[in-house]
């Protein structure tokens, strides 16, 4: 047996999620027993990831729960939404689900970015829309870059002129909107701190509600992919909720709760299970606010089906505080950075098409509507 080639496999399989640990090196007579031990141990993960995911694709309907939170549909219905891309890819998108159109869009701003352009381009973008689309916003700390997060200064008020312009910026939009603050908190390449991030919300927080904005939700986002990535490097998944609960804001600051999903992976895991039965514990609808079948290109026929839609919709379906979910319809694969993760654009396969629209036509998602029937939908004001 080549060892060296084994590590070497192995590692791939951890990188991609496998759930294994760290190879202990020892003395060489005990190699090929510690080599056959951790293969056992992915194929049963691998088994048991299977079975997780087969058992979701089949689960049944489960009614909603109504928390009573900000923009909250008091219907028992799933917000249907979609984005993360430029205005013609959402555009491609939603004519693929036709009549099926999402309700929401998804989009990205930093705190230190230009605030009143990014709100004018949005602004214009949304009016071109039929019906009113909702915007989901993500709002960063850190300028793109790890290193330079800078949520303390938010918290401390230095950047109090920006959330003023902020305020003003959803003031112009004439709609409700979602709004993450310092999306993926626990992300390692947001560098946020657990201290400094619950400053940080609590002031955003703060500012966005003494500029009575009542049709402004604020969301609070959890990454699944930094969670597996944590307990792959070792961590208990027991200890999960101790990890997000050092950035959790608090009751007061939040109106939803939020995950993003990506790998297989991240759909069946107990983590995600256990984060979405610590948001019904508080009592808090939950948005999938980001997902993309990482590493399940569509143009691979029925797998990308068996492998990540069909349980994703299953969570989706068996879990009585989903309310809103956004699906990424984007090429990875065209970026280098992102080469491997596929093409997540669900026109670019018949039988992924086909399987998709007949989701979110059905009677628990909400999609696309007039503005009447949009404000009633979300209780907005």
């Amino acid at each position: 047996m080549n060892f060296p080639r084994i590590y070497t496999a192995l590692l791939a399989l951890m990188a991609a999620g496998a759930g294994i640990v760290a190879l202990l090196w020892t003395a060489p007579q005990t190699k090929h027993r510690l080599a056959r031990s951790v293969l056992r141990e992915v194929q049963a993960q691998q088994r048991s990831s299977s079975t997780t995911g087969q058992s979701l694709a089949a689960a049944p309907l489960v009614a909603r729960t109504y928390y009573g939170r900000r923009l909250e549909p008091r219907d028992p219905v799933v917000l249907h939404g979609a984005g993360q891309s430029d205005a013609a890819t959402f555009i491609a998108y939603s004519r693929a689900v036709e009549p099926s159109q999402p309700i929401l869009s998804m989009s990205y701003v930093d705190l230190h970015d230009d605030i009143p352009a990014f709100f004018a381009r949005l602004h214009d973008e949304l009016i071109r829309y039929p019906d009113l689309v909702v915007p989901q916003i993500g709002i960063a700390m850190n300028e793109g870059d790890a290193k330079k997060h800078y949520e303390q200064e938010v918290a401390d008020g230095v950047d109090d002129s920006r959330l003023r312009a902020l305020c003003d910026g959803l003031k112009s939009l004439d709609r409700p909107v979602f709004l993450r603050v310092g999306y993926e908190f626990n992300g390692s390449w947001n560098g946020y701190q657990p201290r400094s991030y619950v400053d940080a919300f609590r002031h955003v927080s703060e500012s966005i509600r003494s500029c009575h904005l009542e049709n402004v939700a604020l969301v609070w986002d959890l990454s699944a992919e930094a969670e597996l990535d944590t307990e792959n490097g070792g961590a208990q998944v027991s200890d999960a909720a101790k990890r997000w609960g050092a950035y959790y804001p608090g009751d007061a600051w939040v109106d939803w709760w939020a995950i993003n999903l990506f790998r297989s992976e991240s759909i069946t895991s107990e983590a995600t299970r256990a984060f979405l039965a610590d948001a019904d514990r508080h009592r808090f609808p939950v948005m999938i606010a980001e997902s993309t079948p990482f590493h399940h290109s569509v143009e691979a026929g029925q797998a990308p089906i068996d492998a990540w839609f069909a349980p994703y919709f299953g969570l989706i379906r068996s879990q009585r505080g989903i309310k809103a979910f956004c699906y990424i319809d984007w090429d990875w694969s065209s970026y280098p950075q992102w080469k491997d993760w596929g093409d997540g654009r669900i026109e670019r396969n018949p039988a992924v098409l086909a399987f998709y629209r007949r989701q979110v036509s059905a009677p628990l998602f909400a999609n696309a509507r007039t503005r009447a029937a949009t404000m009633k939908l979300l209780n907005a004001k």
